[in-house]
Order: structure tokens, then C-alpha cells, then sequence
């Protein structure tokens, strides 16, 4: 049997934002962890589930634009909301098309672009291209569902998610970030 990734560690963006994430491999497959702060601002924390085969299962991500939540149903839609504050406080997902092979996207967000290339690392050679089906949360609260996003796999641990800057995973899936660090969360 294989140990179970159960990392944290912590890096920088290019703008300087500071990352701090974990990722927990259980029986039910992988919780992805992030919270990504510049200066003293929290741009966002992130929970982010994928199952045993990699794929989307659950979602709960907080934002100065509120809080969002979503999970996949076995009918292949996708679920969820967005809360915020105002006249028109919660924005409600029922029924979108989500296949199990369609990527989720968080403008921002590293672990979400690491989960997307740990689910496909197997299937991709360097070099390869794919477009798949996504929803992404824009940066600017924006929710869209574009008919395809282009993920590139540059190199062995190099990767591209839309039009996004490359990044890079080490062979575990865990994103190896500027000045970063990693370390196990389990105590020896």
C-alpha cells in the first residue's frame, strides 16, 4: 500500500501573495487546503475535495465577495451557492453540467491548479494539450462556464491552466511554489 500525501507548506506568488496550504490523503481521497494573503489582507481560504480518482467532489471557498460552496451530483450538475451581503445575498447554482472529467477553476488559487494537474498527471505526457469543460470563480466574483479550457502539461512537473502563468507540482500533485517549504503533518 502507498503512504498517504499529508503535507503543509507555504511559498509566493509572482505579486508577492503569500500561500499557505495543506494537503490530507485519506480514504476518501484528497482535502486541499489553502489560504492566500498580500500584505496583511486575506484574499481568500479555500477547502477544495477531490475523491480517490482525483476528481471535483466538494468546495467551500471564503472571499471578501462572501462565501461559496459546491459538489457535484451523481446526475453530472453541479450544486451549490454564493453568499454575499446585499439585497440579492444568495446567487444559487442548480442543475449546470459538470461532468466527473470537468475541472474547477479559482482565479488565484494554486491548489486549485495543482489539483487539476495531480488529476491529470497520469493521462498527459509532457507536451500534451487538452480542453475540458470548467466552471471557474473569477477573481472578480465573476461565475462562468466556459465551453473549454486548455491545460498544458509543459514538462514533467510543469503545467498551464487557461490562460493562467505556468506552475509547478512536484510528483505528489503539491504545488512547489517561490520560496517555498513543505513538511509532513504527521509527527514522527
Amino acid at each position: 500500500m502507498t503512504a498517504r500525501t499529508r503535507v503543509a507548506g507555504w511559498g509566493r506568488l509572482p505579486d508577492g501573495s503569500v500561500v499557505t496550504w495543506t494537503v490530507a490523503e485519506g480514504q476518501r481521497g484528497r482535502r486541499w487546503r489553502e489560504v492566500v494573503a498580500h500584505d496583511t489582507a486575506t484574499r481568500h481560504a479555500l477547502l477544495l475535495e477531490t475523491d480517490p480518482d482525483g476528481r471535483f467532489s466538494h468546495l467551500e471557498l471564503a472571499r471578501a465577495d462572501g462565501l461559496w460552496t459546491f459538489h457535484p451530483e451523481p446526475d453530472g450538475t453541479l450544486h451549490g451557492n454564493h453568499v454575499a451581503a446585499g439585497a440579492s445575498a444568495v446567487r444559487h447554482v442548480a442543475g449546470w453540467p459538470f461532468a466527473p472529467d470537468d475541472a474547477l477553476i479559482i482565479d488565484g488559487s494554486p491548489i486549485s491548479a495543482a489539483a487539476i494537474a495531480w488529476r491529470r498527471r497520469a493521462a498527459m505526457r509532457e507536451g500534451a494539450v487538452e480542453q475540458v469543460a470548467a466552471i471557474v470563480i473569477g477573481a472578480d466574483g465573476a461565475l462562468e462556464r466556459p465551453s473549454g479550457i486548455r491545460i498544458e502539461r509543459l514538462s514533467r512537473t510543469h503545467w498551464r491552466v487557461g490562460e493562467g502563468s505556468p506552475f509547478e507540482v512536484d510528483e505528489a500533485g503539491l504545488p512547489l511554489l517561490d520560496d517555498g517549504a513543505s513538511w509532513p503533518l504527521e509527527l514522527d
